[in-house]
């Protein structure tokens, strides 16, 4: 009997220490991919982007929820092949806050720059083997790779490149993960994008939901209207595994301000914090629009009528119950720092 209730005791002092873990926001449960990778159950992670390590550090202190940090470190390079610093302090800093590390890999935006490296095979080694070597000597975890505005004649080339960074880093465990658009019109936005051979090769596939209204010439409305998020991920898990899915979500939103008179229209990008601040400096109250799933605020001023639609933490719970609704592996943030704190209990 003593045997027994010695037993139940551990044990419940293990369920506590796990629960204790998951109301401190700090997802501590990984399993093992069909690569033998170690990878979170789901996945959380969010970008740093332009700042320091030190501000990185700090914001994702904020960001307790987060198991995937992507700081944006490396950019293709013209005479280089591969540019930027990797910086140890902050590869350590997460492993010790048991996040793991997927470097950021872009290219610039620059479609002659990325047809100039992509269309010569020898390229994809050397650039490979450039990375290989960086990642493995810092022990980075895994590589995120944000090829943007790619013409379709390298369509094939940034299939073959992603396959060679497999090739590559398999060896070591090294996740490869590749960032794409939510399907829509533009041929260099998204049909330079091989989805269905992208799934097959890549441990994991981003999809960037949002920029709906650039989507189709800027029309004025939502970044990521959740009826428009959706039917994006449905087109893409016809493609891709949903398991090797995750939903990427927006920590901005637009600001469209109307002249009036002139009928002229302007936008703003602007993210969750400054937004409160209007919010409140104006006196504003939120309004739910039902077609976008989002809440709306709009203000005239000086014969400009301004409007948004909010990112916050009704939209975001939206979101992330799409990812449970489809069975996707997680969600990605672009870019930590931008976001209100109330936000975070929604990704436990």
């Amino acid at each position: 009997m003593i045997l027994i209730l010695l037993l139940l005791f551990l044990s419940s002092c293990h369920t506590y220490k796990q629960s204790e873990q998951n109301q401190q926001g700090n997802p501590k449960s990984y399993q093992i991919d069909g690569a033998g990778k170690a990878v979170p159950e789901r996945i959380v992670m969010g970008w740093n982007a332009f700042g320091t390590t030190d501000t990185y550090i700090e914001q994702n202190h904020v960001s307790p929820n987060l198991n995937v940090v992507s700081p944006r470190w490396l950019s293709l390079d013209s005479e280089h092949l591969i540019t930027g610093e990797v910086d140890p302090a902050y590869v350590e800093w997460a492993h010790q806050s048991g996040k793991q590390v997927w470097a950021f890999l872009g290219n610039q935006f620059d479609p002659e720059l990325t047809d100039k490296l992509l269309s010569d095979k020898n390229n994809h080694v050397k650039m490979a083997e450039k990375l290989e070597k960086v990642f493995v000597e810092h022990k980075i975890d895994g590589i995120n790779v944000d090829f943007e505005n790619i013409k379709m004649e390298n369509k094939d080339d940034f299939v073959s490149f992603v396959r060679q960074l497999k090739k590559s880093f398999s060896p070591h465990g090294i996740i490869v993960s590749v960032d794409i658009t939510r399907e829509n019109p533009d041929p260099y936005w998204s049909g330079s994008y091989d989805r269905a051979e992208l799934g097959k090769i890549a441990d994991y596939i981003i999809m960037m939901g949002y920029d709906e209204d650039l989507g189709a010439g800027e029309k004025i409305g939502s970044v990521a209207s959740l009826p428009w998020v959706e039917e994006g991920i449905q087109l893409l898990i016809k493609d891709v595994p949903p398991s090797k899915v995750i939903l990427a979500v927006p920590f901005y939103m637009r600001e469209w301000v109307t002249n009036l008179k002139t009928k002229k229209e302007t936008r703003y990008d602007r993210n969750m914090l400054e937004v409160d601040e209007i919010i409140k400096d104006k006196g504003l109250k939120k309004k739910w629009d039902k077609n976008v799933k989002q809440n709306y605020v709009e203000f005239v001023e000086n014969d400009e009528k301004h409007q948004i639609w909010l990112e916050d933490k009704e939209s975001l719970q939206q979101r992330v119950e799409l990812v449970n609704k489809y069975d996707l592996k997680g969600t990605a943030a672009w870019f930590i720092g931008q976001e209100t704190p109330e936000i975070w209990p929604v990704f436990h």
